[in-house]
């Protein structure tokens, strides 16, 4: 039989998501000190993963991803055991309105630009931020090495170059824009790095979660307290 469960954050934060640093997998909190993980985008399989190796979690969510059950196979059953009576700590209270992600660009790879044999290596990165906007202000991007804390900004024209490891994490973000994210190795000579804006309104909620699992008839018959 399948297990039946949904993410709960009781006690949401009241940070604003967008004023915090940005880290590979979302961004850190300096008011708890703690890595907030971004599961906006991720399936069901990848928050189960997710709290699967970590359940102290703090993370960022659809409002929607907290009011869907999640079915997981019978096979998991320690995992939700021990999920389940776990509370997440995590300070402040609160629900933010913000709006959906834009778009994601997938890029197709030549097995020209897969040469890695040496990942300390050091290349130049160039190109150009394209913005879907009447008045871009392309000062405003960052560009954040994840793998090395590092964040550089383009020109007042988009333009940008600066040296980074063939395998450096790269997330090029913008208030109210959805971010960009790649490998250098995967970027062309001179890169066209296009942001969308975001367009759909929707609600998100920040805090830390923990997993509620869902009890079968059955089990609710013959398990009474």
């Amino acid at each position: 039989m399948n297990h039946k469960i949904r993410i709960s954050i009781p006690e949401p934060c009241h940070e604003n998501w967008f004023e915090m640093p940005q880290k590979e997998r979302g961004r850190f909190c300096n008011s708890c000190q703690k890595d907030v993980i971004d599961f906006t985008e991720s399936t069901n399989r990848e928050i189960v993963m997710a709290f699967n190796e970590n359940e102290n979690l703090c993370g960022r969510f659809k409002t929607s991803q907290l009011k869907r059950e999640i079915i997981i196979p019978k096979e998991k059953k320690s995992f939700w055991i021990i999920t389940a009576a776990s509370l997440i700590a995590f300070l402040g209270v609160g629900t933010q309105t913000s709006k959906a992600q834009g778009k994601i660009r997938i890029e197709k790879i030549s097995e020209a630009n897969l040469s890695v044999d040496n990942d300390d290596e050091e290349i130049e990165v160039n190109g150009q931020i394209i913005i879907d906007d009447i008045n871009p202000n392309f000062e405003d991007v960052e560009i954040l090495v994840s793998n090395k804390n590092k964040t550089f900004h383009p020109s007042a024209d988009g333009k940008f170059c600066f040296m980074a490891n063939k395998k450096d994490s790269l997330i090029f973000s913008k208030t109210d824009f959805g971010n960009y994210n790649t490998i250098v190795y995967k970027l062309s000579k001179f890169a066209s790095v296009e942001l969308y804006k975001e367009k759909t309104t929707v609600s998100y909620t920040v805090g830390g979660a923990y997993v509620v699992k869902k009890r079968s008839l059955w089990h609710r018959l013959f398990h009474k307290n």
